[in-house]
């Protein structure tokens, strides 16, 4: 039986991508549907920003004259109207912040600082800097300077640049696809009455709910039985998805890879075809899983079997699935570890790796990390309340508060 550690799976997940074996396909989106898509290509500016010297004030935009402090006022123009006559020394318009300025002014004077005659006539302060309180164009970005690199993730601020930039469409990579299993003779749907010795399918809305804020793409769902003699069927039941749902890059099932009689999603997803890159993992909880890899001529659909209880398989998730999804989606900057300091105690010695699904919060400016240490592999209210996994090494001694320990948070 293939035994990683979870460094040496994710390494093995990422072989398509570390030996360019797989191009992420892109496509052309609306601005309006770029929220949270992953940019294809480094986007430029197309124009100056401002496109226009402007007011950043409101008051009179003049042509400064020296020695001169009474200014004849020709107009008013607020943001989007332009000035079309010509100033003359001594001359200015009253303007809004944002307007346009003139060719023919070089100086703005802001409100609160003139004292007006008349309608027509205004005096302004003895000491004025010539070009004050302009913003001119190009300030803040040129034309042809980049803007974002390619595999940012769009958020707001970034969508809001490229809108300000003109881009009504964007071009990013597509989002990956993925099919959803769940296993298990004993899992019903939670619209149902429980019977006896059943429990209600958790795992399906743990994996939908992630991925959906995850931006990634369920196109199938099944639930699959684990009764003697059910195999050739669900073989079936799977391949009729991948031949009718378009392209899939990942396949996610929870249950079924451990080493009982009715553990038979190993044989499920080698008969579909995957190489197997590793049967069990070097860590708790989560030591039951499946990796594996589908390549039909150059595209390639991941088999990630998680674990049947909802911690194991979602410490699963995070640790290698979600990578992978990361690199699917065009990301260049993938989730990060971060050092933090471990808020109790942790003095449970065992041979393997620990993750425990725990709270991560910052006090006085330090981050700080506290597992939940009695949380087991089948528990449910740890998902509830965690916001990161912690990690505690393989045969780590007694560990201390404060000690510096990895931090894997569940977002960025």
């Amino acid at each position: 039986m293939q035994v990683v550690t979870v460094e040496e799976g994710l390494q093995l997940l990422e072989t398509p991508f570390t030996q360019n074996r797989y191009k992420i396909e892109r496509e052309s989106v609306s601005i309006g549907h770029s929220y949270g898509r992953v940019l294809g290509t480094t986007a430029l500016a197309k124009m100056n920003y401002p496109p226009f010297r402007r007011s950043a004030m409101d008051g009179i935009a003049i042509r400064y004259a020296e020695d001169t402090r009474t200014y004849r006022i020709l107009e008013t123009i607020g943001a989007g109207e332009v000035f079309q006559g010509q100033l003359a020394p001594g001359e200015g318009i009253h303007i809004m912040t944002g307007a346009m300025i003139p060719d023919t002014a070089d100086t703005v004077v802001v409100k609160e600082a003139l004292t007006w005659s008349n309608d027509m006539e205004v005096t302004v302060p003895s000491r004025i800097e010539r070009g004050q309180h302009i913003i001119l164009e190009g300030e803040d970005i040129q034309i042809g300077q980049e803007l974002l690199p390619a595999g940012t993730v769009l958020e707001a601020e970034q969508v809001g640049t490229l809108a300000g930039q003109g881009y009504s469409e964007v071009l990013v990579y597509r989002n990956p696809r993925v099919i959803v299993l769940t296993t298990g003779r004993e899992v019903q749907d939670p619209s149902e009455p429980l019977r006896v010795g059943h429990i209600y399918n958790s795992n399906r809305y743990l994996l939908e709910g992630t991925l959906h804020v995850l931006g990634v793409d369920v196109v199938g769902v099944a639930h699959l039985s684990d009764a003697p003699g059910t195999v050739d069927d669900n073989i079936a039941t799977v391949q009729h998805m991948l031949d009718t749902l378009g392209p899939v890059d990942m396949i996610i099932s929870t249950g079924g890879v451990s080493v009982g009689d009715y553990d038979t999603m190993p044989e499920l997803y080698e008969r579909l075809g995957a190489n197997t890159l590793y049967r069990r993992l070097h860590m708790r909880p989560g030591a039951a899983s499946f990796g594996g890899i589908i390549t039909i001529d150059d595209h390639s659909i991941w088999c990630m079997g998680l674990s049947g209880n909802p911690t194991a398989a979602m410490n699963q998730f995070y640790l290698l699935v979600l990578p992978v999804l990361e690199r699917l989606s065009g990301q260049t900057v993938m989730t990060r570890w971060i050092e933090c300091y471990l808020g109790e105690v942790a003095d449970r010695k065992h041979p393997l790796d620990r993750y425990y699904q725990g709270h991560i919060r910052y006090e006085a400016g330090s981050c700080w990390a506290y597992p939940n240490l009695g949380m087991t592999s089948g528990g449910l209210k740890s998902l509830s309340v965690a916001n990161g996994l912690i990690k505690i090494p393989g045969n780590s001694d007694r560990l201390e508060r404060g000690t510096l320990v990895k931090v894997l948070p569940f977002t960025r």
